[in-house]
């Protein structure tokens, strides 16, 4: 499915549903040599979302930007969205959660994105939290999830953040600048609450963050290599002592 370009106006829940993974993917993108922007209201009572549901989905090559809440949430597994922008967002710009209890979003891959300026700053409340709930990229539940060559920066809490995964990985990617209001400003939160285990951070350059540049966060074996690291509020790396830590630069630390 081809979206031609220009801006979209959208004032209600957008769900894309797939028919498994199994199943011929369902894959909607801009038209070549165009650029589709899908709009929200950006207004705080409401609650729309671009949604993601069945498994199979690929979304491809477009922005999304000023949503009420998230921009996009992926709520089940095999996915990809890939080559989007997504910016000025209320809550978190691209977020993989179903359930806690028992994850069923598993092994989506996010890659090539660019995620900036998602941020509920100047929203009090438990929804928004002044900036708390605002991550780049939230992968808040599942297993085996993916971020790879994405460009995250001035979000209002963390750039990416893998809170309560199993397996998660994210590599080769550029996260600078986030922390607004009551944002943790982790550049990548590595863990959280059980089951936090097993993610990868490799390759990663994490600068100008509020806080630690990649934080373990309790999570257990986790694993940092071959990332750099400079000019963090805190330090370069926080560390676990199940945390395997190799050939990472830190460097230009924040006192």
């Amino acid at each position: 499915m081809f979206l031609r370009g220009g801006v979209y106006a959208v004032d209600r829940d957008l769900s894309f549903t797939g028919g498994g993974p199994d199943a011929a993917p369902l894959v909607v993108e801009s038209f070549p040599e165009e650029r589709a922007i899908l709009e929200g209201t950006r207004d705080a009572e409401d609650e729309t979302y671009l949604r993601i549901f069945g498994g199979g989905v690929v979304l491809r090559l477009f922005d999304v930007r000023r949503m009420p809440r998230t921009g996009v949430y992926l709520r089940s597994s095999h996915n990809v969205v890939e080559g989007l922008r997504v910016y000025e967002n209320l809550l978190s710009g691209i977020q993989v959660h179903v359930d806690y209890a028992m994850p069923a979003s598993n092994h989506n891959v996010i890659r090539d994105c660019v995620v900036h300026d998602n941020s509920g700053a100047g929203l009090v409340g438990p929804v928004f939290a002044d900036g708390g709930n605002s991550d780049g990229i939230a992968m808040s539940s599942g297993v085996g999830n993916r971020v790879e060559n994405c460009l995250v920066f001035g979000n209002s809490d963390d750039g990416v953040d893998t809170w309560r995964t199993t397996g998660s990985y994210v590599g080769y990617s550029i996260i600078s600048g986030n922390g607004i209001a009551d944002g943790n400003g982790q550049g990548i939160k590595a863990g959280g609450a059980s089951p936090s285990a097993l993610t990868l951070v490799e390759h990663c350059i994490s600068v100008d963050n509020r806080a630690y540049g990649v934080d373990f966060n309790s999570g257990d074996e986790l694993t940092f290599r071959f990332n750099t690291v400079w000019n963090n509020g805190s330090a370069g790396f926080s560390t676990g002592e199940t945390t395997t830590v190799e050939r990472n630069i830190a460097v230009g630390l924040s006192p």
